[in-house]
């Protein structure tokens, strides 16, 4: 362990129990701190954690009504708004509902909370360590990956709930779908092998579970919380999945464990860098394990392969950036609609060079405006015959309580139905002069209000009226 040969191994078990107990107690207590001069947020406890991951499904359902066809909607809906949050869920006075793996994670905080760091036990098995709270029967595993970091993961007995997910991909074929299988393969997901007949996966991302599943639709899945890991800025989920069915159809991917795994991966990185590769492959093998940092505005793929950076320089970069997309355009454009993922992002930044100008029909650009109302992001929508701008949110999509809460925080929401008898949508809305009434003592507000409608107003001078009055919300206030 880094550091432990300066230290001798009391002085080490001392900093292990210490860094334990400062984590959970900031896991448990903390509140979501901006740090305004260099834009971070100090730490994210359990309550900002639960809230973020709630919304990363909000967001997957509002933007996946968009892209997933309409005759699996109704299946995608039920696994991301009832499946995946139904251990995670808030109640209407913002505790994690009875019964839930959220309650077992704050409990476990406690328990290490209120025996303070001089009571717990800690013992080292290996490279990890164990630390033991008084009179429980589990325990804390903490590792120390270098002298900077800290790894402490509080386990859950595991909340698992058997669900499916839909072939959303109905129009890609199917050797597209096994170079995008290949390439999780290669990464993140574990493909059957042994005695073992399902493909596994584990993330603290939630953007990772609709992006991997596209590429492995199932109705026979578990899908379980197992842990809280707390970092040295915020507290993450980590989830576990199993995928069943795909024991014969991947049985070429038996052999792909540890090592071997990782030498596979450095030779689709050479093909690919000779123009000989599968560029849909490297694709979501970059999604997996990928590097960004730095480097979103330069056409050059880079990838982790345990400790070593390989990449991709320009040339070949762009070119099997290009034909990824062009050949597996239904995948990315699911995942850069739904996720919102900042890889994708870079993805399409090397292949086109425009990461924020997703295509859309009829030339039309992605509307990137939202308003956080009541604690829930709010699509922006302008109608232009009336000049009008209001938010809204599909009803179904709602953590449970938002709209008591809006209500009590003063805001006018109203139900609208959108579409067509057949295929009518509810949503909930919040007109203009709410937004404005609340963006006369809101900034943050105020500041999206103002550049949604600068945005609108280079297509609808019209618009201009509304920038203006916003202007003058500001100078009154």
């Amino acid at each position: 362990m880094v550091g432990e040969k300066m230290m001798g191994y009391e002085g080490v078990e001392g900093e292990v129990r210490e860094e334990t107990w400062r984590r959970a107690a900031l896991s448990l207590y903390s509140t979501e701190v901006e740090d305004k001069r260099k834009g971070r947020t100090h730490y994210r406890g359990l309550y900002h954690t639960v809230s973020e991951v709630d919304w990363d499904f909000t967001r997957f359902l509002v933007n996946g009504y968009s892209v997933v066809p309409d005759e699996v909607y109704p299946r995608f809906h039920r696994f991301l708004d009832i499946d995946a949050r139904k251990y995670l869920l808030l109640n209407d006075d913002s505790r994690p509902r009875e019964g839930s793996a959220v309650v077992e994670l704050r409990d476990r905080l406690q328990s290490i909370v209120d025996a303070g760091a001089d009571d717990l036990r800690a013992e080292r098995h290996g490279k990890h360590w164990r630390v033991y709270p008084p009179r429980e029967n589990w325990y804390v595993r903490v590792a120390r990956p270098n002298a900077h970091s800290w790894a402490v993961r509080v386990p859950l007995e595991g909340f698992w709930v058997e669900s499916e997910f839909p072939e959303v991909l109905v129009n890609t074929p199917r050797e597209v779908l096994k170079s995008l299988q290949r390439g999780w393969i290669l990464t993140d997901v574990t493909p059957p092998h042994g005695r073992r007949s399902d493909v596994r996966f584990g993330t603290t991302q939630s953007w990772q579970l609709p992006s991997t599943l596209a590429a492995f639709p199932s109705d026979d899945i578990r899908l379980g919380i197992k842990a809280g890991v707390l970092g040295s800025t915020r507290m993450s989920i980590e989830w576990e999945v199993s995928i069943y069915g795909y024991t014969e159809e991947l049985g070429w991917a038996s052999t792909l464990i540890g090592e071997v795994k990782r030498v596979e991966y450095r030779r689709l990185v050479d093909e690919c860098r000779k123009l000989n590769g599968d560029p849909v492959a490297l694709f979501t093998a970059f999604l997996g394990d990928g590097l960004r940092t730095f480097f979103l505005r330069i056409r050059v793929l880079f990838f982790g392969i345990g400790h070593e950076i390989v990449y991709l320089p320009t040339e070949s970069a762009v070119f099997n950036a290009r034909l990824a997309v062009e050949r597996a355009s239904e995948y990315v454009r699911f995942v850069s609609l739904v996720t919102k993922c900042p890889k994708i992002k870079h993805f399409l930044f090397v292949s086109l060079g425009l990461p924020q100008k997703r295509g859309r029909k009829n030339g039309r650009r992605n509307n990137p405006f939202y308003a956080n109302i009541a604690g829930a992001q709010l699509l922006l929508v302008y109608i232009s015959t009336m000049n009008l701008v209001y938010a809204r949110i599909a009803v179904d999509a709602v953590p449970q309580g938002w709209y008591e809460k809006a209500i009590e925080e003063g805001w006018d929401v109203r139900v609208v139905t959108s579409g067509t008898p057949s295929g009518s949508k509810k949503y909930y809305a919040v007109p203009q002069g709410s937004l404005f009434e609340h963006a006369r003592h809101d900034a943050e507000l105020r500041a999206t209000l103002l550049a949604f409608t600068r945005y609108k107003a280079e297509q609808y001078p019209r618009a201009w009226e509304l920038v203006n009055r916003l202007e003058k919300l500001g100078r009154e206030n």
